[in-house]
């Protein structure tokens, strides 16, 4: 049986939830489909959806900065549209601010997590979905198998007090999560929504 990712099943059986809406998309070299199709040239090269802006993470939208270097703001070389970024040079650039998000109608993350707490991709949905709540945007999490499973959940988790940009909520560091169930763990054990 063949896995379908969450661009896929998007854009094939889902496209209602981005049709006709003005849409952001947090993506990196990732998102991809199983042709290796870039999530941004997908949703560009739909007629009927308004992608209008994307996000770039830690590395950013194309993976052009290096590991914790600060991602500038611009336009992505290829679609041309304007990049946001979230991840700069203080932690208040890892969320999505109001004048970023004026306009949209949802925010969409695409990206694939690696199934350990360490890497930021996760916690850059988790600011954003925190960001979108307090704006009432939805956010659209498209989500990708863990590559390393879900069947076992190693290591303590992250206490009170002790929270940071590789570890903002209580998961374990191997969590066994994807990061669909990440936002759902979030958004209803957390509170978020």
């Amino acid at each position: 049986m063949r896995v379908r990712t969450g661009l896929e099943r998007l854009l094939d059986d889902e496209a209602q939830l981005v049709v006709g809406r003005r849409i952001g998309l947090i993506c990196n070299p990732t998102s991809v489909d199983a042709e290796l199709r870039h999530a941004a040239d997908l949703l560009l090269a739909r007629g009927d959806v308004k992608l209008d802006v994307l996000f770039g993470p830690e590395h950013g939208v194309r993976g052009e900065a290096q590991d914790m270097d600060a991602v500038e703001a611009g336009r992505d070389p290829i679609t041309g549209l304007r990049c946001h970024s979230l991840y700069g040079a203080d932690v208040g650039s890892l969320e999505p601010t109001d004048a970023m998000l004026e306009g949209l109608d949802a925010l969409v993350f695409d990206i694939q997590d690696i199934g350990t707490r360490y890497y930021t991709f996760v916690w850059t949905m988790a600011l954003a979905m925190r960001a979108c709540a307090r704006r009432g945007i939805d956010m659209i999490v498209l989500d990708r198998p863990n590559p390393i499973g879900g069947t076992q959940v190693v290591g303590g988790v992250v206490l009170p007090g002790f929270e940071s940009f590789v570890g903002l909520y209580p998961v374990a560091v191997r969590h066994g999560m994807t990061a669909g169930e990440i936002a759902r763990f979030v958004n209803d054990a957390c509170g978020i929504g």
